[in-house]
């Protein structure tokens, strides 16, 4: 018996592997105020780990085209690495690059996981039967991630590949003053870049559907909700955070600082001058200064590039939250004053700046949890920012209905401020923007359809017994097969299928695909449990445009949610497929962009709507300033 094996059988695995890490990326560790912060130890889940690291998710390939060569993958079980929390932090160490995405991405995943309340999915393979484009039985048990797998100023995540690529470049000559002119950059070690590119491959798992410009809006919410994801993980680390809040003395909404800021390096490191994207603020090229971002409700309609339009996106999201985290210091503020709530001049008292800390924390766990739960209650194709809007304040209602903190109408305010509106809704208030429940929905449905629907239960108790993530994945196809034959036959079966279709979206002739069934075990703060299954349900025609003569595909169905303990629809949140308003709409965005520079960043090279790498070419024109 090995030594390894024989510790094993005496002691029980730990809950979580320490691994060592720059904090957001090596420019940190460059600067003497900012060098005692720069490196840290991640907390991420155990696991056994082949090398690579291989584990139940990720899979590090280190692959360097460029180079013609393959790096020694890193063991990250060898007991000497054990006992030293990983590898020291190191740009010149291709190992260490291999851990730095693994310790990040596995971070990334258990955000999604407790916040969805069911084990994170990467989206299917290519199909096994390349006639049926439907076919989505191929399953994919880890993301492969390649940490030096382009020689540019580029990252992306690959949807044909199922695989983050990470590239490598030599810094700009401008801003010399921040970097060495020439210097090697890896994106592989920035955490904001990491987390954000796996943060597309989750959400690729979870809506297959939302790569495909169908509006300004879509792509424009893949690159915002990776940036809201990796920013509210800097939050996660107290050694930052602490630093953050003491320097800016707790008032992160009007000063330049770390928390608000993404790929600080990278950014400068292509001459941008300061970091890639800032929540708050941005560098003024005229005055050489950093300017707090004020918010203008026509930026969001007169901006149209995708990072751009997403970074208002971003903005609002990260305004609700200090709106949020300012109301719930104020009564620390007012006890550190003396109750005027102004602070004195110099540095605050450190055990001001720890609870200010834990405040922040605290809330941007909880935003980042709303943020990522709203995916569940957004429609399945077709998505826009107001949507999104109802998605997040529905989905917090149904788990905490009492907000005593008011931070359901931050969020309505922050995107107010933004111009950002839904289109279905006269007002802003919180009780409009929660989505019609399906009892008071202006299209009811028969009780057949909820009798089908509960009969997903069994499939929801299976998965509490199911021995990993490719079962559940098979049980998740199975449930829907059984639900779109019974759908199919009663859609067919007269009058109330007839009605059901269009309670759903749908045009009782056409073909329909079952997109996909999840199932979500939450908790509240209350501790209530929250049993539900999620239904998607779509369906699509191919049109031809008529000034352009492009093929244009038209999607329509709906995110059913329904309530697995009373039984009972919750919601039903729908795109019709026959909706001729949205129709024109989206025909005029083709329109107006095929003819345009943007066409190769919305579109790629080939039909509008169906580029093959989407965020490679997004990616690439935000880094070149499309």
């Amino acid at each position: 018996m090995s030594q390894r094996a024989a510790t094993a059988k005496y002691f029980s695995a730990p809950a979580y592997r320490h691994l060592r890490g720059y904090a957001l990326d090596p420019s940190l560790a460059q600067q003497l105020e900012t060098a005692p912060i720069s490196q840290i130890v991640f907390r991420v889940p155990w696991e056994p780990l082949a090398p690579g690291p291989v584990g139940e998710y990720l899979e590090v390939i280190d692959y360097d085209p460029a180079g013609k060569c393959v790096y020694e993958p890193v063991d990250l079980d060898d007991p000497f690495l054990l006992a030293q929390d990983g590898l020291t932090p190191s740009e010149g160490t291709p190992q260490f690059h291999q851990q730095m995405v693994y310790a990040v991405a596995r971070l990334t995943i258990q955000s999604f996981e407790r916040a969805l309340g069911r084990p994170a999915q990467w989206a299917p393979g290519p199909p096994p039967d390349p006639n049926n484009p439907h076919d989505d039985s191929h399953y994919v048990a880890r993301l492969r991630i390649y940490p030096h797998a382009l020689r540019e100023a580029n990252a992306y995540y690959s949807p044909a590949k199922k695989a983050l690529l990470f590239g490598y470049f030599p810094a700009s000559e401008l801003d010399a003053a921040s970097h060495v002119p020439g210097a090697m950059v890896f994106t592989s070690l920035s955490h904001d870049i990491i987390a954000h590119e796996t943060a597309h491959a989750l959400l690729d798992g979870i809506h297959r559907r939302l790569n495909r410009a169908t509006n300004p809006d879509m792509l424009a919410f893949h690159e915002a909700f990776a940036d809201i994801v990796a920013l509210f993980q800097h939050f996660t680390f107290p050694e930052i955070l602490r630093h953050q809040i003491a320097q800016t003395r707790g008032d992160i909404r009007s000063q330049e600082n770390l928390l608000g800021q993404l790929a600080t390096q990278f950014g400068r490191a292509i001459g941008a001058r300061g970091a890639l994207r800032d929540a708050i603020g941005q560098f003024n090229q005229k005055t050489g200064r950093w300017e707090p971002h004020r918010p203008a409700p026509a930026e969001y309609e007169e901006t149209l590039a995708p990072h751009r339009r997403g970074a208002i996106l971003v903005a609002a999201i990260f305004d609700a939250f200090l709106s949020i985290y300012n109301s719930r210091v104020a009564d620390l503020l007012r006890l550190y004053t003396g109750g005027t709530g102004i602070l004195p001049a110099g540095a605050i008292h450190p055990d001001l700046v720890r609870r200010l800390s834990e405040e922040a924390s605290k809330t941007a766990h909880h935003v980042l949890t709303m943020c990522v739960r709203a995916l569940d209650y957004c429609p399945p194709v077709d998505l826009t920012f107001g949507e999104y809007l109802r998605a997040l304040i529905t989905a917090d209602h149904d788990i905490v209905p009492d907000d005593d903190r008011n931070y359901r109408v931050a969020f309505a305010e922050a995107f107010r401020r933004r111009g950002i509106y839904p289109r279905d809704v006269r007002t802003l208030s919180v009780e409009n923007l929660v989505w019609r429940g399906a009892h008071n929905d202006d299209r009811r449905h028969s009780p057949e359809l909820l009798r089908i629907v509960e009969g997903l239960r069994d499939y929801s108790q299976r998965q509490h017994y199911a021995r990993g993530r490719e079962q559940i994945f098979r049980q998740e196809r199975e449930a829907r097969r059984a639900l779109h034959k019974k759908m199919e036959a009663h859609f067919r079966s007269g009058a109330p299928g007839q009605l059901d279709a269009a309670f759903l979206g749908l045009d009782a002739g056409r073909p329909f695909e079952v997109h996909s069934v999840h199932f979500a075990a939450r908790v509240g703060p209350d501790g209530d449990l929250l049993s539900q299954v999620i239904l998607r349900i779509t369906q699509e025609t191919d049109e031809t445009i008529g000034d352009v003569g492009s093929a244009m595909r038209f999607e329509g169905g709906s995110t059913v949610v329904a309530d697995l303990q009373e039984p009972r629809i919750a919601y039903c949140v729908r795109k019709p497929v026959g909706s001729a308003g949205r129709r024109a709409r989206q025909t005029e965005f083709l329109e107006r962009f095929v003819h345009t520079p943007l066409r190769a960043t919305y579109f790629g090279a080939g039909s509008p709507g169906d580029a093959h790498e989407p965020f490679a070419l997004l990616h690439r024109g935000a880094f070149e300033g499309s």
